[in-house]
Order: C-alpha cells, then sequence, then structure tokens
C-alpha cells in the first residue's frame, strides 16, 4: 500500500466520524482528489458501533491509553447477571425470548447480535441531515425505523406524548380547554419567523422559555409537555431556543410516522460510512489502521500554503488538510483557554422494554432535570427490530450534559426506570442485565479556534438529540475549502450512469447538471 499511495492530494481527511466523513465526500463528489485516513481499523470513532465484543474492545483500549482518555473518560462497566447460564434453562425459555435467562456467557455468544452506538443520535424528519441526505441521493445506502412514540417522566411515571393534532385531542391527561390553549399556542409557534422583527416573541429575548408558558396561562401539565418533552429542555432554557426546539419538533410531524423522528437501522454509527461510501464512489481513497505521526504547514508560490501529513514514514502533500480536533497538533490551532461543557453518556441492557407495549417500541423519553439545577436528559431505546440486539433485550442509551461525572449524574435517572440490582425485580420495572458509564468531551470550542493555513478541524460529538451541529460544520468547512461550489450535489443512480464506450441509445447523465437529459 505505501508504494501504490500517490503523495499528491487536493484534500487529506484524518478520521471517518462524521463531520470528516460529510466533507470527505462532498469534496469527492465535486470532483476533489481525496485522501481519507484513520487510525483505527473500523469506520466512525467516537461516532461508531459496535457489536458487543468491539466494544469490550473499545473499553480496554480506553481504559489502558491515556492518549484516549482525553476524549473518554470515567468509563463505568457493570454486570448485574450471573457469568454463566444456570444448568438448566428450561424448554420454554429457549422457545420465548423473553422468557430466557440471560448471561454475561451467552452475551458473548451471540454479540454479533448487537450494534451498540457511542453516538446515538435520531434523525429529524424535516431535519437538515434527512434533506442532505435525500438531496445527494445518500439515503439509499442506509435504511430508517420511524420512532414509535415519546415519552417524559410525570408525577413519578412514565407518561406517553401526545405528539400530532389528533394525538392531543384523543389524549385525557389533559382537558378540553388545555387542549385548545395548546393548540393555539403551538400555531403561534409553527408561525414563528425570527426575520420578522415585528413577531409574537419580540420581547422575549432575555426570558426564558417556561416564563413564556406560563405567561400564556398554560397549566403545569402543559408546561411540562411543551418545555420537558417537545422542546427538550429544562428550567432555564431561552425562550427562542424553545421556540426553535419547539417549531422544528412540530414541522417534522407526519412525514414518515406519527412521531418527527427516525432511527438508523444497525444504529448511528452506519450513517458516517455512508458518506464514506459515497467518497469512494467518485474516487476517494481509504486507507484505515494509518494513524499519523506528524503534519507540517508551509508557504509556497504565490503564498499558497501546502499542508505535509507524514504517516508511516511517508509524506502526503494536500492543499487542505480535514481533521478532528482530537487527531490534531494543538500547535496547530489557537491555544487561548476555551470553555467546554463535556457529556455524560450511560448505555444500559435490559431485559424488557420501559414501558410494555404490544408491538416492539422504538422510544424518546426525554427526561425532565431532578432538581431545579439539574440537566434534562435523553434517553432513547431501541430493540432487536433495529438490528441493534438480539430478540429478547432492549438497549437503552442515556445522554446530559456532565455536572459531575457520568454514573453520579445519570444513575439517579435510571434507576427510576430499571432494576439496578442482582436478582429478579420485586416490581414491574425492566432488569437492567449490564450498564457502562462514560464521559466524552465535547471539544466545539478548540475547533471552532483558528487553526493554521490549510488546516479545517472538526469538532466530535455533541450533546444534541439530531445530528444538526455535525451537518453545520461539514458545509461551513466545504465552502471554506470550496468556495462557491454545490454542498454534495445529487449522485446519479447506478442505472443513470452511461458511459462513452456504451451504446449511445437512451439517458446520458451530467454530472455536473445533476439531471438525466435525452
Amino acid at each position: 500500500m505505501d508504494d501504490d499511495l500517490p503523495t499528491d492530494f487536493q484534500v487529506i481527511v484524518v478520521g471517518t466520524g462524521m463531520v470528516e466523513s460529510i466533507v470527505a465526500a462532498a469534496c469527492s463528489r465535486i470532483g476533489k482528489n481525496v485522501l481519507h485516513l484513520d487510525s483505527s481499523d473500523h469506520y466512525g470513532g467516537l461516532w461508531a458501533s459496535y457489536n458487543f465484543e468491539g466494544l469490550q474492545k473499545f473499553i480496554k483500549e480506553v481504559t489502558s491509553d491515556p492518549t484516549r482518555q482525553l476524549q473518554v473518560y470515567n468509563l463505568s462497566e457493570n454486570w448485574y447477571i450471573e457469568k454463566e447460564s444456570p444448568p438448566e434453562e428450561g424448554e420454554e425459555s429457549k422457545t420465548d425470548p423473553a422468557k430466557k435467562v440471560w448471561s454475561q456467557a451467552s452475551f458473548t455468544a451471540e454479540y454479533r447480535k448487537f450494534n451498540i452506538d457511542m453516538t446515538p443520535k435520531l434523525l429529524f424528519s424535516r431535519g437538515p441531515l434527512v434533506e442532505l441526505l435525500i438531496s445527494s441521493n445518500i439515503a439509499r445506502y442506509a435504511e430508517f425505523r420511524c420512532v414509535t412514540r415519546v415519552l417524559t417522566w410525570l408525577d413519578g411515571k412514565l407518561a406517553p406524548v401526545p405528539c400530532s393534532r389528533a394525538d392531543v385531542f384523543a389524549t385525557e391527561a389533559v382537558g378540553i380547554v388545555e387542549k385548545r390553549m395548546l393548540m393555539k399556542m403551538l400555531t403561534s409557534i409553527v408561525a414563528y419567523n425570527e426575520e420578522e422583527m415585528d413577531n409574537e416573541f419580540k420581547d422575549w429575548n432575555n426570558k426564558t422559555f417556561k416564563e413564556y408558558l406560563t405567561h400564556k396561562g398554560l397549566t403545569p401539565n402543559l408546561i411540562h409537555y411543551v418545555l420537558f418533552a417537545i422542546a427538550g429542555g429544562e428550567h432555564s432554557m431561552p425562550c427562542l431556543e424553545g421556540v426553535r426546539e419547539c417549531k422544528k419538533f412540530l414541522m417534522s410531524l407526519g412525514r414518515y410516522g406519527n412521531t418527527p423522528f427516525l432511527w438508523p437501522m444497525y444504529g448511528s454509527g452506519e450513517l458516517p460510512q455512508c458518506f464514506c461510501r459515497l467518497c469512494a464512489v467518485f474516487g476517494g481513497v481509504y486507507c484505515l489502521n494509518r494513524p499519523i505521526d506528524k503534519v507540517e504547514t508551509k508557504t509556497v508560490a504565490e503564498g499558497k500554503t501546502q499542508v505535509s501529513v507524514l504517516s508511516k514514514s511517508k509524506t502526503l502533500n494536500c492543499d487542505h488538510l480535514v481533521i478532528g480536533v482530537n487527531d490534531c497538533p494543538k500547535d496547530l490551532i489557537s491555544q487561548e483557554p476555551v470553555d467546554s461543557c463535556d457529556i455524560s453518556k450511560a448505555v444500559f441492557i435490559t431485559s424488557s422494554s420501559m414501558l410494555a407495549s404490544e408491538k416492539e417500541p422504538l422510544t424518546l423519553l426525554r427526561f425532565p432535570p431532578l432538581g431545579d439545577d439539574g440537566h434534562a436528559v435523553t434517553v432513547i431505546e431501541v430493540g432487536p427490530a433495529t438490528g441493534s440486539c438480539p430478540k429478547g433485550l432492549f438497549v437503552v442509551y442515556f445522554i446530559t450534559k456532565k455536572v459531575n461525572e457520568a454514573e453520579s449524574d445519570l444513575r439517579p435517572y435510571a434507576e427510576r426506570i430499571f432494576h439496578m440490582g442482582a436478582g429478579e425485580p420485586a416490581d414491574d420495572k425492566p432488569k437492567c442485565l449490564w450498564s457502562l458509564f462514560y464521559n466524552v468531551k465535547d471539544a466545539a470550542a478548540a475547533a471552532a479556534a483558528p487553526a493554521a493555513a490549510g488546516v479545517h478541524v472538526c469538532a466530535g460529538p455533541d450533546a444534541g438529540l439530531d445530528f444538526d451541529r455535525a451537518v453545520h460544520q461539514a458545509e461551513k468547512i466545504f465552502k471554506e475549502i470550496c468556495p462557491g461550489e454545490e454542498f454534495l450535489p445529487r449522485a446519479p443512480d447506478p442505472e443513470e450512469i452511461v458511459f462513452e464506450d456504451d451504446v449511445t441509445h437512451g439517458p446520458e447523465f451530467s454530472a455536473e447538471e445533476g439531471d438525466a437529459k435525452q
């Protein structure tokens, strides 16, 4: 590979995280000569999905390598089941996955059936990533399932959130007068336009969303639904941020299902690979297991900057280097002190869904803060139908902004939903079989700091529910590299491509025009 690998490229991308992969695809799509490197033997970085064996390997690597702990730290893995299965499981448990007695050994035996995300996220049905997947034709590389329900924690128990107009008027949790008030307020939020100075919210710049909802006369229950469940906020959420989040939720309703959200089959880690696939189709060169040793920049003729990457004793030159903040040499980034809000995360594997359902659910739970000063917690529960785990199990993700460390931040929320101890639960809570708590560095501020000429630094994952930040950053970097070029124009389907040597009859595809012509 070293002998065959060219030394000069227009764009070199280091890391296969979400932002890096979108930029690589966008550059390759318009004809840029792209080399995409990753020091790991798999795609995705901190955006990856792992089977259970791969996740165990990741945990060992992080705990044994201090350099990895700059990104992921405070890992705490816990088992709540025996190492070996009982000698006699019984015929019933073998035929009914819900009654199977799981052990650590049976997890190991079925490790390939797990796809566990390091950065679980949902897609808003009309959000930037869905629109980009459709307009670029990258959607054909992935499959999605609709989130079937949105839950909240209200009055000490899980409760469904009415999403659609029909849900609102069907629910018995909200009275008739409340329903009319709620629909009137949601209508004004949908009509909100930031560019109109004289709008409903013009005097609410410096006030909280909760104050606005109270001012509109909403009852405590309605405030709870709107603030925590629809806007995904907390007590201090600024008013206009709450309005924007509500509008995003409401505008995505009804496109694909009863909720505004989609989940990628086989996990969020599939999505960076979709963009990598498009990059490769248009000529991008991929090298995994390829760490970089050094990065240098120098000015060449006419003030142009050349970036050189030393990797495995080979010097690779480019006009633009796109690199994840954790891979980027610190001397290439401004060293001004930056504030960051790190992320607390947890993964749980449970024996049943958090709230029983006739059909296998795919659930978003927005858990309000347990205290006035705490942070809201996003909970995503996925089951076997998503390709995430074996039959009879569910994978549940918890995400919040870090206060102390992941386990102390998230365990109090988990214990309200799951039985977290050994033995069988005495109540109807799902039994937690295994858990992993960990913290992740949010490097957005460091990535936004000025970098050396020709170097474009990508932030890692954030605590947000969706991929919006990654898409917006990727587009910003692409426009810096390729000013005036279209960001990810539609890629042709294979049957639309006609080579010059082919039969002359039939449609000819023009990549520049992005459509077929006769």
